[in-house]
């Protein structure tokens, strides 16, 4: 009589390696870490932390610890997924926080062991803004893409809002649960990041060689802040709406106020790494 051996029949269980890109992140990334007890394997890669960052993620066990210098959020990102000794990738931000409800997603679906077509997997991201959910604006439900298998996806090469692209042949599939992400505490700490996402804009529109108008200084704020504010709902969101949907408006500015006045006088290097 031939026998079988029980393997035969169950699929193997895929792990699951989780990336955290960090600098001076001490305020979050323990609820971060904390949150990722469902992966097998956490790599954290940081960026020269001079605060108590590095302290906090030391006194977790078993955690992959990278040190290295800054070239930018797509390329530390590579860093930490070139380390990883598993196929599916979990990308998450040290702001960010999985929920048990999306981590029972993943381990319910690992377990069917159907993931022959699947490249990555997306599902809605629940933002906080000043400790308040911002459920218009452009920010809700704002579908990302952080389960994906570095076999079958990749990571663009945008400098700015960097995504990952399934490979042809394999598609993405749908989680519900919302990722929890804690944003920003402070007004500065916003209008700081939107100064730094205008100067990435700027460098974006240099390397894709794309073709801007001078107009465009005026007009693309505008319309951005039209959009937002008006298409998207900004005005359900009350006063934080009005600072979201202009903070927005601002880095466009800054963005093509980089592009046009930087370049042309060459007071920087728009192809630089920062």
């Amino acid at each position: 009589m031939q026998s079988y051996h029980i393997s035969n029949f169950v699929p193997e269980i895929e792990k699951l390696t989780a990336v955290v890109i960090t600098k001076n992140e001490e305020k979050n990334i323990a609820k971060c870490l904390n949150s990722l007890s469902f992966v097998d394997e956490i790599i954290v890669v940081d960026s020269g932390s001079t605060d108590k960052t590095l302290d906090i993620v030391k006194t977790y066990k078993d955690i992959v610890l990278i040190q290295t210098e800054w070239f930018g959020f797509v390329e530390n990102k590579r860093i930490g997924i070139n380390r990883a000794t598993h196929d599916w990738i979990l990308w998450i931000d040290a702001d960010e926080e999985v929920p048990k409800e999306l981590a029972n997603e993943w381990i319910t679906r690992i377990h069917q062991g159907t993931f022959h077509e699947t490249g990555a997997i997306d599902f809605p991201r629940k933002t906080f803004f000043l400790g308040h959910w911002v459920k218009h604006s452009g920010w809700y439900p704002g579908k990302v893409i952080r389960f994906f298998h570095k076999k079958r996806a990749y990571l663009s090469d945008n400098i700015l809002h960097e995504g990952v692209i399934p490979k042809t042949g394999y598609v993405v599939e749908h989680f519900q649960t919302d990722l929890l992400h804690y944003s920003y505490t402070s007004m500065y700490q916003y209008f700081d990041k939107m100064n730094k996402y205008g100067y990435a804009g700027a460098r974006e529109i240099a390397r894709k060689k794309k073709i801007a108008f001078f107009p465009q200084i005026l007009l693309q704020p505008i319309w951005t802040f039209f959009k937002f504010y008006i298409l998207k709902k900004g005005f359900l969101d009350g006063r934080i709406g009005i600072i979201i949907c202009m903070g927005a408006a601002f880095s466009n500015f800054i963005k093509y106020a980089n592009y046009f006045f930087l370049k042309k006088y060459q007071y920087v290097d728009l192809n630089e790494k920062k």
